[in-house]
């Protein structure tokens, strides 16, 4: 049953986040405005375990300045922006006098984890680009875990009190499955960009999908919640699926600007 619920969640966000894609960037900046509200909730639901109170409509509304700058694409409006939202941010915390030093840490760490690093999807103007995202993230996941299953021999002791199954082969198996993926797609559909480009942006990318990986993990194993949400059947929440997409995203949004 956990086996048959997993493959339908992750149907249902592949098929979703396909269909967005495909049908523009006016649909996928709402997908992914949407997905960023949930995600914010999600880690509001995880940081209260230790404690943790953020300021939900303040980050809400900040959110939302990003992300409809990040759409604007001009980076003038998109640094002042972020610079509105931490003033807003700092202020907020200071003037209502019940948050704490640890609150403020928190919703500032939370305003750049995933308002900043997924507004950068909304960023790329040329949609084609963005299912190197996909590719990048899945493919490599998914060859690091092949890989890793079989062949994986020799672990990461630095990281084994966080993920200690991760093992160097897997990590590599990973990053090299993403590049051939990525060469494929880029060979048959074309953007323009040459094949050494595509690899040395896939590396760099595939090595940040697994930091953000990693970094999930931290925070799941840190606040005691074993997935952020329960909104994809098999698969937890939004965070869950786009951990390792979150450091990629102003990676790609650099990498389409070539």
């Amino acid at each position: 049953m956990n086996l048959f619920n997993r493959a339908i969640g992750g149907a249902i966000i592949l098929a979703l986040l396909i269909l967005i894609t495909f049908l523009g960037r006016i649909p996928l900046a709402i997908g992914v405005m949407i997905f960023s509200y949930i995600a914010l909730h999600e880690m509001k639901e995880a940081l209260a375990k230790v404690g943790i109170t953020l300021p939900m409509k303040l980050l809400y509304v900040t959110n939302t300045i990003i992300m409809l700058a990040a759409y604007i694409n001009n980076s003038d409006i998109y640094i002042a922006s972020l610079v509105v939202s931490v003033i807003f941010m700092m202020m907020y915390i200071i003037l209502r006098g019940h948050y704490s030093l640890y609150d403020g840490f928190a919703t500032s760490f939370v305003l750049l984890y995933v308002s900043l690093l997924m507004s950068h999807i909304l960023r790329i103007e040329d949609v084609n680009f963005v299912w190197l995202l996909y590719i990048t993230a899945w493919g490599s996941d998914t060859f690091a875990y092949l890989v890793g299953s079989t062949m994986g021999k020799h672990k990461f002791e630095s990281i084994k009190h966080i993920s200690p199954n991760k093992t160097i082969e897997g990590s590599f198996g990973g990053i090299v499955g993403a590049c051939i993926l990525n060469s494929i797609f880029v060979n048959e559909f074309g953007l323009g960009v040459k094949i050494y480009e595509v690899i040395i942006f896939t590396i760099i990318a595939a090595v940040l999908s697994q930091i953000g990986d990693l970094i999930a993990s931290f925070i799941k194993r840190k606040t005691g919640v074993k997935d952020f949400g329960h909104i994809i059947p098999g698969h937890g929440g939004i965070l869950d699926r786009f951990d390792s997409m979150l450091f990629i995203a102003p990676v790609l949004y650099l990498f389409s600007r070539l």
